[in-house]
């Protein structure tokens, strides 16, 4: 009876064993399942999804196996080739697709997801509307916002970038943190980078900074389908009032929506002095003469600067007729160009004049 007993424990404290060793695997899978990838952040940390989509609506596209070798494969060109650091950093790239997928903006934003592998960034999706037409985007914002702003400083994302879905990354290896301020692009970066600063350095950076926000304007003003925004209550507070002001101002006309209430915002006196106006060409460039003369153009003088050219971050089809077509074109290009900077095939390098812009503005590395 007592070695019958004794046989017994054993078993239970077997299965003990192995329900403890199998529970977190099958949490994880319940915890993750509708986001995906699934990245590795760093040493000490938890796994957690690379690409979120927010909503019932299945908006993201599917990643195979090969589209992440494919991203393994650029990391490896970039790091030999650019002049840019890939690393991880908290920043999350946020943007919207409603409705039934259309291949032209899965293509488009397929470009985002490959340059979020390549740099260990996030990307974040919202399928499904929160409130009614372009009004969606300040709401979605403001909720990502709150709900980092409720995490632990160390866990949260430090910065948002917002595309809209009319946009394709150009170059691959340029990370998002090369526009930042000199404080922030040497405080984000690599983990490695992150922990030969101290504590403190970076505390004290960072209360020297007061820059919130990199915004670009075109003919028609302030043009927000690219900006980045700092994480933070400032923040919150910004796109509380973007949220608001339709309904607070009634008497303001808003030509452009939510951009134009933006605007409005951004030029009162409690947000005016955080937001940077910077060259429109940084990240939110135009196209001219379409995707086969961009890869192939050798001379591009003349060509104004708000228009793209190899060695630009990113392209945008803004107010564009027939974008479906022009998405199609410049993704079939992209996919068959080679890569500029192993190529040596750059025509512009923004580096210097982002150092110049910091530096009038009081910015030392």
């Amino acid at each position: 009876m007592y070695a019958s007993s004794r046989f017994l424990t054993s078993k239970f404290f077997v299965w003990l064993a192995l329900f403890l060793i199998g529970f977190p695997s099958v949490l994880w899978y319940h915890v993750t399942m509708n986001t995906f990838p699934v990245s590795y952040q760093g040493p000490r940390t938890l796994w957690k999804p690379q690409f979120t989509a927010h909503g019932n609506s299945r908006c993201l596209p599917e990643t195979l196996p090969q589209f992440h070798e494919e991203a393994a494969a650029k990391r490896v060109v970039c790091r030999k080739y650019s002049p840019f650091t890939t690393g991880r950093a908290r920043v999350a790239t946020v943007t919207a697709q409603f409705g039934e997928p259309k291949e032209h903006y899965q293509r488009a934003l397929r470009t985002h997801l490959l340059h979020a592998l390549v740099h260990g960034t996030e990307v974040r999706v919202m399928c499904d509307a929160m409130v009614d037409d372009l009004w969606n985007k300040p709401a979605f914002i403001l909720d990502l916002l709150m709900q980092e702003m409720l995490k632990a400083e160390k866990d949260r994302l430090e910065w948002i970038q917002w595309v809209d879905r009319d946009t394709l990354i150009l170059d691959q290896c340029r990370p998002i943190t090369s526009f930042l301020p000199p404080s922030d692009e040497s405080s984000l970066g690599s983990w490695w980078r992150r922990r030969r600063r101290s504590s403190s350095d970076d505390v004290k950076q960072l209360q020297k900074n007061e820059t919130h926000m990199l915004v670009t304007q075109d003919w028609n003003g302030l043009n927000n389908g690219i900006f980045l925004v700092r994480v933070n209550a400032w923040a919150i507070d910004l796109f509380t009032a973007i949220l608001a002001f339709r309904h607070y101002r009634p008497d303001v006309d808003l030509p452009f929506t939510e951009q134009s209430a933006m605007e409005h915002v951004l030029g009162t006196d409690e947000f005016k002095d955080q937001a940077r106006y910077v060259p429109q060409h940084w990240f939110n460039g135009y196209e001219q003469g379409g995707a086969n003369l961009f890869d192939t153009r050798q001379n591009v003088a003349g060509l104004e600067e708000l228009y793209v050219r190899r060695g630009d971050y990113l392209v945008h089809f803004a107010g564009r007729d027939g974008r479906s077509e022009l998405l199609k074109e410049w993704s079939d290009m992209l996919e068959r160009q080679g890569d500029v900077w192993q190529e040596g095939r750059v025509q512009r390098d923004v580096r210097a004049e982002v150092k110049t812009f910091w530096r009038g503005l009081g910015h030392r590395q």
